[in-house]
Formats: structure tokens, C-alpha cells, sequence
């Protein structure tokens, strides 16, 4: 390989690339699937030269990244999977990008499960996508969160202390009432975690019914102005904030 003083981690090269994410190029090594000047790479830490050498994919080579990335934000409605594909043959969110959009690498940060509707964000990278999700970066995603019947300040502290579940330890960063009317309480929730489902289990963990679930920011990302099945591209300043916010600083 070429000797350079910019060597990187194949794992973070095939990501950066926007192949997939970095779990994702680690499976890819492990299978035998990536080449290194005509070497199959067995060993996931190896690092290389993303200009000098030739790096491939099922022997389609891997242009690395050369342009900061991009990224869009879609208001995701209830019902459609946060997937590229669903076996089940469900709509997917991919369903509700506009075609001209479809064709590109669309890389979703964070899922949002089927029932929950709100903020989902989509980049070109696949390491942007590591460091908005891994906590170790401590991304905060905000949630409108409604539930049935009332929850006590008690309640309220347990969730941010914690609760064991399933062998996971889970909490949220911030919790606060918004409003109770009628049969039901309304919360906004603030996490950085990110656990499977972890909302309506650490609720549900409470004896609580969540009835509604809409994710309304995620990092220094908003909604906006978008309604259910929109979305739109981020700005040139959006980007800034978020590359900053994950460490990379504005581009």
C-alpha cells in the first residue's frame, strides 16, 4: 500500500464514502467482501490511503469522499419503516423522498419505528451517520411524547435516573410536563441514548400508554415549516451546525 501520511481506518474510509455505515463496511471486511490494491482485507483495523490506494466494494471500486456532505430532513409520517427494504414488503421512508431524491445514497441517522412520525434525518456519509448516533457524541433528540392518563413527579424521575429493561440499562436526559387535558398527558423528552423503541418501553416499563410520538428536533436540526410527508435539504448553515456539533467543525 502507499506509504501517506493521511492513512486512515478502512472501516471510516468505506463509510466516509458513503457506502454504508461504519457497523455496516465492518460485516463487509469480515465477509471477504473489500479489496486493498487487489488484496482481499481481512483485518478491520488496517488503514489505508483513500487517495493513493485502490480500495473496492465486490470488486466495483470505492471513490473516497472528496465533497462535504450533504444531507436532508424529512417529516416522517406514521405507518412507513425506517428501512432501505422491508421484507414484509411494507412502504419504507424511502417511499416518501421525491423521486429526483431516490436515486442517491441516503443514509438514515437513527431510526424512528413505524408508529412514530416526526424528524428523520438522512446524509450522504456513512461516518456523519456514525457520530450523529453513537452517544459517545451525545446528539440530544427531542420528542413530543403523549400518553394516557397522568404520570406522577415520581414517574418522572425514574426516567431520568433509569430503568433497567431487557438487560439495558436506559434513561433520558431531560423529561418535562407540557400540558394534561382530558384523559391525557402531554411531555417533551430529551435524549441522546437512542436504545431500540426507548421511549415506549421506558413508559411502557412505567405502566403509561404512549399514544403519541413525534421526534421535533434532532441536534440543532428542526422541523421547520414542513408538514407529515415532506422534506427538504439542508442549508449550507444547517450543515455547519451539524458537522460542529459532531466534532468535524463547519465545513
Amino acid at each position: 500500500m502507499t506509504v501517506s501520511p493521511d492513512r486512515e481506518k478502512i472501516q471510516k474510509v468505506i463509510a466516509a464514502a458513503g457506502v454504508c455505515s461504519r457497523r455496516a463496511a465492518l460485516e463487509l471486511i469480515r465477509a471477504g467482501r473489500i479489496r486493498v490494491n487487489g488484496q482481499t482485507v481481512a483485518d478491520p483495523a488496517i488503514r489505508v490511503d483513500p487517495a493513493g490506494d485502490l480500495i473496492e466494494f465486490d470488486g466495483r471500486r470505492i471513490e473516497p469522499a472528496r465533497t462535504r456532505p450533504e444531507g436532508l430532513v424529512l417529516f416522517k409520517r406514521a405507518g412507513y419503516v425506517t428501512s432501505a427494504a422491508d421484507p414484509h414488503h411494507r412502504n419504507t421512508v424511502y417511499h416518501l423522498l421525491p423521486a429526483r431524491e431516490r436515486n442517491r445514497k441516503w443514509l438514515y441517522a437513527g431510526r424512528l419505528d413505524k408508529d412514530t412520525e416526526g424528524l428523520l434525518l438522512f446524509v450522504n456519509s456513512g461516518d456523519l451517520v456514525h457520530r450523529l448516533t453513537h452517544p459517545s457524541f451525545k446528539i440530544e433528540k427531542h420528542y413530543l411524547v403523549e400518553i394516557a392518563g397522568r404520570i406522577t413527579g415520581s414517574q418522572l424521575g425514574q426516567l431520568t435516573r433509569g430503568l433497567e429493561i431487557d438487560g439495558r440499562q436506559m434513561r433520558v436526559d431531560h423529561v418535562r410536563r407540557l400540558a394534561s387535558a382530558g384523559e391525557g398527558t402531554a411531555l417533551e423528552v430529551v435524549l441522546h441514548q437512542g436504545e431500540k423503541r426507548q421511549i415506549r418501553r421506558m413508559f411502557e416499563r412505567l405502566g403509561c400508554e404512549v399514544t403519541y410520538l413525534r421526534r421535533t428536533a434532532f441536534g440543532p436540526l428542526t422541523l421547520g415549516t414542513l408538514s407529515p410527508g415532506q422534506c427538504r435539504r439542508l442549508s449550507a448553515g444547517e450543515m455547519n451546525m451539524l458537522l460542529e456539533a459532531v466534532g468535524y467543525g463547519p465545513g
